[in-house]
């Protein structure tokens, strides 16, 4: 589907109801070098992890998967800062 847009004096933008129906209200808007993208977020966001990451995190809890990203980014960390 293809819809053209024309930003309102305020910036805003009118999504139509048809995408909003379909992906829902809330979006991330990430700027690309030639363009943007409205990228759908999920009502839960670690349900959208997970989704996207496929089984990555399969059995593991939201604080499991924090404390190891800590961990990881702790001894990144370390790292360089001994080399």
């Amino acid at each position: 589907m293809s819809k053209t847009a024309v930003a309102d004096d305020r910036g805003r933008i009118v999504i139509p109801y048809e995408i909003r129906e379909e992906l829902g209200d809330r979006y991330r808007v990430v700027k690309l070098r030639d363009r943007i993208e409205l990228i759908p977020l999920e009502d839960d966001p670690v349900e959208g992890l997970r989704a996207a990451v496929g089984g990555a995190f399969e059995g593991r809890s939201v604080e499991e998967i924090k404390r190891e990203a800590r961990e990881a980014a702790r001894e990144d960390a370390v790292d360089d800062e001994t080399q």
